[in-house]
């Protein structure tokens, strides 16, 4: 298994939503299992990244698994209008290290949520 996109070997994302009247609510957690950091499954040679001093980066030639929990909100004005609200990454989880990967620096892609921080935003939505 090498540690680009796509590739972890255990994945889950989970959401649960609630509506009442005018509200929704929806919560979302997306998991992601651990990254062996190697070139190719079962790689001879080992870790794919080391330190200066020949230690293995991350420790133990894996890159920890990551979960973030977003929350999305709703009400209806109207039949036409509502106003909505996203907190993005809401624990502020921060992604774990991985050397080797391609896509932002320093995190796997699939830790975007981690490698920003806790995000918000707001909007209203009118239909004509």
């Amino acid at each position: 298994m090498t540690n680009c996109i796509g590739t972890p070997k255990d994945r889950l994302n989970f959401s649960v939503n609630w509506e009442q009247g005018s509200w929704n609510v929806t919560g979302i957690v997306a998991y992601r299992g651990k990254l062996d950091n190697v070139l190719f499954k079962n790689d001879p040679a080992g870790c794919a990244s080391s330190l200066a001093n020949g230690t293995d980066s991350p420790s133990g030639c894996a890159v920890k698994s990551f979960a973030s929990v977003d929350l999305n909100l709703r009400y209806k004005l109207s039949p036409k209008t509502q106003i909505f609200g996203t907190i993005r990454n809401l624990l502020d989880s921060v992604a774990p290290f991985d050397p080797t990967t391609y896509g932002a620096v320093g995190y796997n892609p699939l830790d975007y949520a981690g490698a920003v921080g806790r995000y918000f935003s707001v909007g209203v939505r009118h239909q004509f």
